[in-house]
């Protein structure tokens, strides 16, 4: 992990914006800690034409129990793992949340905007699972930029997920934030973000 000085609030206003893939995945990084999955965060945004269409996290379904709401005495709760589901079947069943990429597919088609999906652009703090992918793919999504590469005790299969999306996707990059975008946004994220610097009149 990088560990950097937060730039003070004049340093932060000098330093030029983030661009839009770093905006997008910076967002999703935000939308990741609403994640109610005890095993790992995951965020993620859906853009088309540099503009917000959905975001998502991983959690279990509206109305289910969280994991994050059974650990007990200090004790983390996964329902796959409590029920001993493999690794290998925890796509099929044993796993009660749904993944960032569903819930944000899910949000668009519920408010009625699904019709701009074809040729969107998801930022992922994880690279999509093989189910996500050809959801992804099947609702016209073009382009893919994630944080960390999808990783499991079963790296074959992980390598075969990659190639996959390499293929589904015209883009499928990783994607990190630093240097001074990395600075100006965790310096708004932990300062005040709106103090005036500049004298009003």
């Amino acid at each position: 992990m990088t560990v950097f000085p937060i730039p003070s609030l004049l340093e932060g206003r000098l330093i030029s914006r983030p661009g839009w893939n770093e905006y997008f995945m910076a967002i999703a990084k935000v939308v990741s800690t609403r994640s109610t999955c005890s095993s790992r965060p995951v965020g993620c945004v859906i853009a088309v034409g540099n503009r917000i269409l959905a975001t998502g996290y991983n959690g279990a379904p509206p109305g289910a129990i969280h994991c994050t709401d059974l650990g007990h005495d200090g004790q983390i709760y996964c329902a796959r793992r409590a029920n001993n589901i493999p690794d290998r079947l925890k796509l099929l069943h044993g796993c009660s949340s749904l993944h960032a990429e569903e819930n944000a597919i899910d949000l668009a088609h519920r408010f009625g905007v699904a019709d701009l999906l074809p040729g969107a652009t998801l930022y992922s703090t994880l690279s999509p699972c093989i189910k996500c992918i050809e959801r992804l793919k099947n609702n016209g999504i073009t382009k893919v930029y994630y944080e960390l590469p999808y990783e499991s005790v079963n790296r074959e299969r992980d390598e075969s997920w990659a190639r996959a999306a390499k293929e589904a996707f015209d883009v499928y990059e990783r994607l990190s934030i630093s240097g001074d975008d990395a600075k100006k946004i965790a310096g708004a994220l932990l300062g005040i973000t709106s103090e005036r610097l500049l004298p009003s009149g």
